[in-house]
């Protein structure tokens, strides 16, 4: 059941940054948006490793979770000890890099908001010139 989870944030994730891609490629803007989004993903991959493999927060008082935002490892106190339940371990590897994907596109997603409203703009500046009322006002 885990992996379905796991599958689930991995195809979304991955649709969102070529989502992502596509919309960058079709707008045409110029190399500094590119540089941008390599570096958010950068940032964003480095989180999500740091968040994959060494963050652990606690759920309770006798319960912490491994790894974010998918866990990994579970750890439950039995007699003062933190006993470990770690899922199977192909699960483990795919969640792990879901997690740095998953990461990454989190950190790009102001600059995918920020394509969003910059093509919608372009798009009302278009539709303003094409208007009946426009083409009226440039005749007189």
């Amino acid at each position: 059941m885990g992996i379905l989870i796991v599958a689930t944030f991995f195809v979304g994730s991955l649709w969102l940054l070529i989502s992502l891609l596509r919309r960058l490629r079709r707008i045409g803007l110029g190399g500094f948006w590119w540089l941008a989004l390599a570096v958010m993903l950068l940032l964003g991959s480095l989180a999500g490793y740091w968040c994959a493999f060494h963050l652990e927060y606690q759920a309770g008082a006798r319960y912490r979770i491994g790894s974010f935002p998918i866990p990994v490892v579970f750890f439950h106190l039995e007699d003062g000890r933190w006993v470990d339940f770690p899922v199977p371990e192909f699960q483990a590897w795919a969640t792990v890099y879901t997690n740095v994907l998953t990461l990454a596109v989190v950190f790009a997603l102001p600059h995918w908001c920020a394509l969003l409203w910059l093509e919608r703009r372009r798009l009302r500046a278009l539709a303003e010139q094409g208007s009946p009322s426009n083409a009226a006002g440039r005749r007189a």
